[in-house]
This record gives C-alpha cells, structure tokens and sequence, in this order.
C-alpha cells in the first residue's frame, strides 16, 4: 500500500513537538501507537517493551486483539513481535496462518482475524527495548514504504523512552539531592544544639554524633534528627511553663488593676462625700456670719440711737442749767 510519505513526516514531527513530561511517558506510547495505526492504515497497533532484563511485555495497543495477539506472545515467549525484539530485526508476515514458524500464536488469535503482522525492534544505545507491531485483519504484502513508516514511529518511540527515562534519573537524582540537604539541616541544627547545650566545639559536636550513631548502628541524620526534635520539645514545653507563668502573672496584674480601679473609685466617691460635707459647712459658716453681721447691725443701730439720747439728754441738762442761771441772775 502506498503511503504519503508528507503525512507521515507531519505527524512524526507532531508527536516530537509534544514529548510529554515527567509522569507522562504511557500517555506518549499510547499517542504513538494510534497515530502508527492511522498513518499506516491498519487494524491495529502495539508496544512491548523488554521488562527487567526478560522478554517484552506489551504496554500500549490501539484494541483488543492487539492486546490479545501482544498476550499471546508474551504467554508463549514466540511468536513474530517476540522474534524482532530477540533477533533485533524487522519480522513482515504478510499471512500469519500460512506462517507455520508461529502456527500455535495463529491457532489462539483465528477467531481474531489477525493475519497480516509487522514488528519493528524499538532501540536504545544500538539495542532492542522492545518492538512496535501492526497487523491487519486480511493478508497484506507489506511494502518498504509501510516498513520505513513503522520504523520511523519506532525511532519517535525510542526517543520518547529516552526523554522518560532521562526525565526519570532526573527526578531520582533531585529526589537524593533533597535527601541529602535534608540530612545535612538536621546534621547542622544537631550541631547546633549540643554547641549551645554542652558547650563543646562544632568538630567536637559532628564527631560525638557520628560516635553515637555508629554504636547504635543508625544513619547520622537519622540521630541529628532525634536529638533536634528532643531539643525542640524541650523548648516547647519551657516556652509552655512560661507561657503558664505569663498568663499567672497577667492574671496577677489585672486583679490588681481591678483592685486599683475599686480603691479609686472609692476614693472619688469619699472625696465627693467629704466635699459635699465641706460645702455644707461653708453654707453654715456663711449664715452664721451673715446672723452675725446682722447682729452687728441691730448693735450699731441701738449705739446710735443711745448716742441721740445721751445728746438730747446732755441738751436738756444744758437747758436746765440755763434756766437755772436765768433764775439766779433774776
């Protein structure tokens, strides 16, 4: 079958342009396998990839008797897909039941209707990692046309596996990173500790950690860990005795300021009682003097009043001895 060989470069050059991230790598396979299916036109498509160093295992299809002829394979350790991966070449079937090299995998798919197949090795560092199958379910004579587009999505496959797995020793490494910045934190802050507890040496301090860890056959960080978290409970629960003391000693100041308040307000209302007294005594103090000048008003009134009769006494005196002397001189 011809193929447009434009289509084919679009689309790989599709699939290249969309590498997935990190955690994405069966979504990138899956991807691959149905565009492989599209583009080369047949009934189905599949990846195996070799699993710990024994035979592929399939870990994508485009459908069920894919799935069911990779199993097949996988079950029985033959069959063409298995054959390109151990021999690291193409394997063409234009008809698998006239394959008699793989009648028993042809007996288990008939009622598949499997029976054209192609299995590409998928390779890495100049080795097979696993194959990429199609098949069709009438015979096909397969052309080098189809054959180089198999291969061509095997190469995206291949290049995708690698992103994965760079992707993958990425993270592990900055996963151990991690690890080891965390171990170096506590390993420091323990450090810290016994310097401010013990009063030792930083040196001294790491060497009596690395002495204690090793007699009890654990980690350094592992023991710097136990003995911050033993000094940050301490911690806790002096700041928690101070915090008891605290609220004891506000509680302390404000019955105080209560009982300030109460003596103040006390004094005010005393202070305003002895003021009334005070102002009542002034009141009183002020009638008296007020009686008083009256008092001395009613005396000036009566001196003055004795005074014109003493004058009118004097002059009735002085009238008599006139009269007198008028009768002695008559």
């Amino acid at each position: 079958m011809t193929l447009d060989r434009q289509v084919v470069a679009e689309r790989i050059t599709e699939l290249r342009s969309t590498l997935p991230g990190p955690g994405e790598l069966l979504l990138g396979l899956q991807r691959v396998t149905e565009a492989t299916r599209a583009v080369v036109r047949v009934d189905g498509a599949g990846l195996t990839l070799a699993h710990e160093g024994g035979p592929p295992r399939w870990v994508a299809v485009s459908d069920a008797a894919m799935e069911m002829l990779e199993q097949v394979q996988q079950d029985l350790a033959d069959g063409p897909c298995v054959a390109a991966w151990a021999e690291d070449r193409i394997i063409a079937v234009e008809d698998l039941r006239a394959a008699l090299a793989w009648d028993r995998v042809a007996a288990m798919v008939a009622q598949l209707r499997v029976r054209g197949v192609l299995s590409v090795p998928v390779r890495l560092a100049e080795q097979p990692v696993g194959t990429l199958n199609v098949y069709t379910s009438h015979p096909r004579a397969w052309s080098a046309e189809e054959v180089d587009a198999v291969g061509a999505f095997a190469i995206v496959t291949a290049e995708l596996i690698r992103t994965g797995v760079e992707l993958a020793v990425r993270e592990v490494e900055v996963a151990q990173l991690r690890r080891a910045l965390t171990s170096r934190v506590w390993i420091e802050q323990a450090k810290g500790v016994l310097v401010a507890t013990e009063g030792m040496t930083a040196d001294a301090a790491f060497q009596q950690l690395r002495a204690q860890a090793r007699s009890s056959q654990r980690r350094v960080a592992d023991l710097a860990q136990e003995v911050v978290q033993k000094a940050q409970r301490a911690r806790l629960a002096a700041l928690a005795v101070g915090d008891a003391r605290m609220r004891a000693a506000e509680a302390r100041a404000q019955r105080a300021e209560a009982a300030l308040h109460a003596a103040e307000i006390g004094l005010t209302r005393r202070t305003a009682a002895l003021d009334q007294r005070q102002h009542e005594a002034d009141q009183r103090e002020r009638a008296a003097d007020e009686r008083e000048r009256a008092a001395d008003e009613r005396n000036h009134r009566a001196d003055a009043r004795d005074r014109v009769a003493d004058e009118r006494d004097r002059a009735a005196d002085a009238k008599e001895r006139a009269a007198d002397e008028r009768e002695r001189e008559s």
